[in-house]
């Protein structure tokens, strides 16, 4: 049994749409609903640079101490977004801006284009593995990759494991992807030289630890020569399906197809040597179709930060310039562009410095980075340009946070609840230069024009929602599908308000098979409650989609009896046979005999609805008195067993 509102019926008979949150219950996030991941919340890089996304858009504050951070860093947060540690490949810094106990020694190189990247054990938040990266330019850096392990013992995070090797002559390029299945990670690396500059490394990490022979694929143009070759960015897509790299020197970009089932690197695609002046940083876009790369020449020269459309065949070939400028060494102007680096808010940052590893104020912000060509809006918000993200006192130099991509994977909208007759909140992860938005359902003739909509769907089933972004003129759409589903039917009361009970008996209700219980007023959680006394009786069940439903019955004392006459002919109806009166749903078993004066038995049955009508083998009784008896059992329950009640009496059968 469910009890609905009948106007609530109706609301939602052909969908409700719902436009104004502060007149809705506040959003109950359930473990079924999606959230974002948080471990790149915190980013710290360059001089003494902290942005906070905790709240989605970047706050930006300075770090205390002289913390400088002028090329390659890591970082990490827990699962709720709490700073754990960063490294500059040399040193570990815990969220409270001191270096870790044991941890200043690391064998990575600060000046390492991508110097560290912090990997999580498997289902243990209490181990993490750090990655350090060393220059290869023999023979003066030659100590590799190398791994240490970080865990948190008695509270306090301690370095158990240190500078153990994993490959020796190394390109300045690391990043790491969750496995396909997402039961660990894919940490890739590349080689330089004559001793597999040819060759990527990629490591495995799982819930058993890390697995120390890698899965090598030779493939793409050999990382040799020059010594800055070793350096520029890798990275893999948000959805782990790709790789892209730079050789800086030699001014070739290349992108792989990578396969995050086994760890195997295929569909290499590069362009031609010297096509490009010094690539440096690497991103992709959100939603995996798009490749942005600066370049950051030596001299003086033009700067390009450039946008690849990986949907075309020769995407190489033909990028996008979204923003370039010349440099001159001398005159101290804005120079060189550094590393790029997704957000969790879904904009790409640059990293901008100075010759001379000199900082700058701001970064750059492409605010739309799906949207392809000048629609990324490069240092433009609302149609206004401005100068990016200020770091209000910190300072931007060559180098941007490192993570697991992975935790960047956030689609561009997401909901809460998907159970039918509930609100169903869409969440979109970029608000930047919307001008109008249009959400379709999907739902009949539904539609949204807020930012974060509200609705509640018609029916359960699947449905594909897309949103519809409009400015400047032009129109961008995502779409999803969601499944809704139907809310768990509990029915402790067999279809009935009201539940009799026999005195002094308990009778066991059963709420059905489902995931979470909770029984009121008692507070019990198990399927099954046993009910002894009068009164409100309700259960909340949630099933595995997270999805609830309620039933309530009212539990009355049952009394049973029989009357001392009746009349078959009788003008009311229920004077017009001989049978058990009061709440007979109380009684799980029932036996009911009537006899004559001369003990002969003229009536029996088991079913407490049914009466003795006064006759005998289809002939009118006489008139006069009869003798009755009465044996009922009461329902069990796991505190007592049933009870069996056996009453007598005579009736006077009247005509």
């Amino acid at each position: 049994m469910n009890f609905k509102s009948t106007l609530f019926s109706l609301l939602i008979g052909g969908g409700l749409l719902l436009n104004l949150h502060q007149s809705l219950k506040a959003q109950e996030i359930t473990p079924c609903d999606y959230v974002r991941p948080h471990e790149a919340n915190n980013w710290t890089f360059g001089d003494k640079a902290l942005i906070d996304f905790n709240s989605n858009n970047p706050v930006a504050s300075v770090m205390p101490g002289a913390i400088n951070l002028p090329n390659g860093v890591a970082g990490i947060s827990d699962e709720s977004g709490q700073l754990l540690f960063f490294t500059d490949g040399i040193r570990v810094w815990s969220s409270g801006f001191y270096y870790l106990n044991d941890a200043t020694d690391l064998m990575g190189n600060n000046f390492s284009s991508q110097s560290s990247i912090i990997v999580p054990q498997p289902n243990n938040p209490n181990k993490y593995f750090v990655f350090t990266v060393d220059m290869y330019i023999p023979p003066v850096f030659t100590k590799g990759v190398r791994y240490s392990i970080i865990e948190r013992i008695d509270y306090s995070w301690t370095v158990t494991v240190k500078n153990e090797p994993l490959q020796m002559s190394n390109s300045q390029k690391i990043t790491s992807v969750k496995t396909a299945d997402n039961s660990g990670y894919w940490v890739i690396i590349h080689g330089f030289g004559d001793a597999g500059g040819d060759r990527f490394f990629v490591y495995k990490i799982d819930a058993s630890g890390l697995n120390l022979t890698p899965v090598i694929t030779q493939t793409g143009t050999s990382h040799r020569g020059n010594e800055n070759n070793n350096g520029g960015y890798m990275k893999t897509s948000p959805d782990g399906t790709k790789i892209a790299l730079v050789i800086p020197h030699d001014g070739i970009i290349e992108v792989f197809d990578f396969n995050a089932n086994d760890g195997s690197i295929t569909g290499w695609k590069g362009s031609n040597p010297g096509m490009y002046n010094y690539p440096f940083g690497v991103e992709f876009s959100p939603d995996n179709s798009k490749l942005y790369v600066s370049t950051s020449p030596l001299g003086d020269n033009i700067n390009y930060l450039y946008q690849f459309d990986l949907n075309q065949p020769d995407f190489l070939n033909n990028p996008f310039i979204v923003h370039q400028f010349a440099t001159n060494q001398q005159s101290g102007a804005d120079s060189l562009m550094g590393a790029l680096q997704l957000g969790v808010d879904g904009k790409i940052y640059l990293a901008k410095f100075r010759k001379g590893v000199l900082e700058k104020p701001n970064l750059g912000v492409i605010y739309n980075p799906d949207r392809a060509g000048a629609a990324c809006n490069y240092n433009a918000l609302n149609g206004v340009s401005n100068n990016g993200l200020s770091l209000n006192g910190a300072g931007s130099l060559i180098g941007m946070p490192n993570f697991v991509t992975s935790f960047l994977d956030i689609p561009h909208f997401s909901w809460i609840n998907h159970c039918h007759t509930k609100i169903t909140y869409f969440n979109l992860r970029n608000e930047a230069n919307i001008s109008q938005i249009n959400w379709n359902f999907n739902d009949g003739n539904s539609s949204s024009s807020q930012l974060q909509a509200e609705y509640i769907f018609s029916e359960p089933g699947t449905y594909t929602v897309e949103v519809t972004e409009t400015f400047n003129g032009l129109n961008f759409s995502k779409s999803r599908d969601i499944t809704i589903f139907p809310l768990p039917v509990t029915d402790i009361g067999e279809g009935s308000d009201t539940i009799y009970l026999l005195p002094n008996s308990t009778i066991q209700l059963d709420a059905g098979e489902f995931d979470i219980y909770l029984w009121e007023p008692s507070g019990s959680t198990g399927r099954y409650f046993d009910v002894t006394e009068e009164g409100w009786v309700k259960v909340t069940v949630t099933d595995l989609n997270c999805c609830k439903n309620s039933d309530s019955v009212y539990v009355v004392f049952a009394n049973i009896y029989l009357p001392n006459a009746f009349n078959p002919n009788s003008t009311v109806q229920q004077n017009r046979s001989f049978k058990v009166m009061g709440a007979t749903s109380a009684l799980a078993k029932f036996n009911f005999y009537v006899f004559n004066r001369w003990g002969q038995l003229v009536f029996e049955t088991k079913d407490p609805l049914e009466g003795w009508d006064g006759k005998m083998k289809g002939e009118l009784a006489p008139i006069g008195s009869y003798a009755w008896v009465v044996i009922y059992e009461s329902f069990a329950s796991s505190l007592q067993p049933a009870k069996k009640t056996t009453q007598r009496g005579t009736v006077n059968l009247i005509w």
